[in-house]
């Protein structure tokens, strides 16, 4: 499995393990939005980084993002506290394994700013994940 792969299968899954569990949005899944609040994860796949020379090591940078969905018109402290939740989970020095591909955290996470969307208050947390890939 691609080390990208592996990458957001640890997100996926170490999101997951956040209590209380909320339903969760994935990236390419059939999801009917419940009327409370819940969390959609994406990924931006980042260029990777070349350290050094030459050939046959590279590091993958990928930014999970969850976007958590509160309801419109509640304030923001359910969803603000959710955003704290992830970050307190995704912290700075934080490594995960997933097949071969050691997953690190360099960064805390970054909690965004909240925006209403149509009846729903939106708040973004950005999560940056590297790894190592040796070929």
């Amino acid at each position: 499995m691609s080390a990208i792969q592996n990458i957001k299968r640890a997100a996926e899954r170490l999101l997951l393990t956040i209590t209380p569990a909320i339903p969760t949005a994935f990236e390419g899944v059939d999801f009917d939005p419940p009327s409370g609040m819940y969390q959609r994860c994406q990924f931006r796949i980042d260029d990777p980084t070349d350290p050094t020379f030459p050939a046959g090591y590279h590091r993958e940078n990928i930014e999970s993002q969850v976007f958590i969905s509160g309801l419109k018109g509640e304030g923001t402290a359910d969803v603000l506290t959710r955003a704290d939740l992830i970050r307190q989970t995704f912290y700075k020095s934080l490594t995960m394994t997933e097949g071969s591909t050691r997953i690190y955290i360099l960064r805390t996470p970054k909690i965004g700013s909240a925006i209403p969307i149509q009846d729903r208050l939106i708040v973004p947390v950005l999560i940056s994940l590297s790894a190592e890939v040796y070929s």
